[in-house]
């Protein structure tokens, strides 16, 4: 009598942890779940990467292209900052 209840209390306690692996906190599928929010974040951060690639290359190109405006002002058109002071050399 006493061995039947040992392993009636053996079987629930089998159970019992049966239960919180499949269903609890930390189980398989609390695991499974979170390694789908991490491949969906990951694929998320690889747009974002490329996104700020794409920016980044644009404020290059705009600053390249800032610069080379301002140098054909200065050449061309003879354009000078408030601060600055002109001078023209005459060859002779």
């Amino acid at each position: 009598m006493r061995v039947n209840w040992l392993w009636t209390v053996l079987a629930l306690i089998i159970c019992v942890l049966q239960f919180r692996l499949w269903v609890g906190e930390g189980s398989f599928a609390q695991a499974w779940v979170l390694d789908r929010q991490v491949e969906s974040q990951k694929e998320e951060n690889k747009q974002l990467v490329e996104r700020n690639r794409r920016l980044e290359a644009e404020v290059m190109e705009l600053k390249l292209a800032q610069s080379a405006i301002e140098e054909r002002a200065r050449s061309q058109l003879g354009m000078v900052y408030p601060d600055e002071q002109f001078y023209l050399l005459i060859e002779n």
